[in-house]
């Protein structure tokens, strides 16, 4: 692995390390759908404006969200849509990584309930 190798890697690691937030999660969610100012994101995360702002430019600064500027008014936007892309398929994974848990466990359940292991 050469030097370029590990600052992509090193790149890649920053990015989803910004990632690895819920609540920046659920922004880029919201984002994916449609751009957003500061006070709708943070009236849709049910958190205080100023911890919005903060996460907000966190994403930004790695290069996560952008900024477009309509009066006196910021919208956040999603730099790039493969961004969103990867979290929904990442969300799905993880739904279907947690239904077959669900189903390996369910036969395990069930006999735990049998034997009075049960509420």
């Amino acid at each position: 692995m050469g030097p370029s190798d590990e600052s992509f890697y090193e790149i890649k690691a920053r990015v989803i390390s910004v990632l690895a937030n819920p609540k920046r999660l659920q922004i880029i969610e919201l984002l994916g759908k449609a751009e957003r100012t500061v006070s709708e994101l943070a009236a849709e995360l049910a958190i205080a404006q100023a911890t919005t702002s903060q996460h907000l430019a966190i994403m930004r600064k790695s290069g996560v969200v952008e900024t477009r500027k309509d009066g006196n008014f910021v919208y956040y936007r999603i730099a790039d849509p493969k961004i969103a892309e990867a979290c929904a398929v990442m969300s799905r994974a993880i739904v279907d990584m947690l239904v077959s848990q669900q189903e390996r466990l369910r036969p395990v359940l069930a006999v735990a309930q049998k034997h009075g292991g049960g509420h």
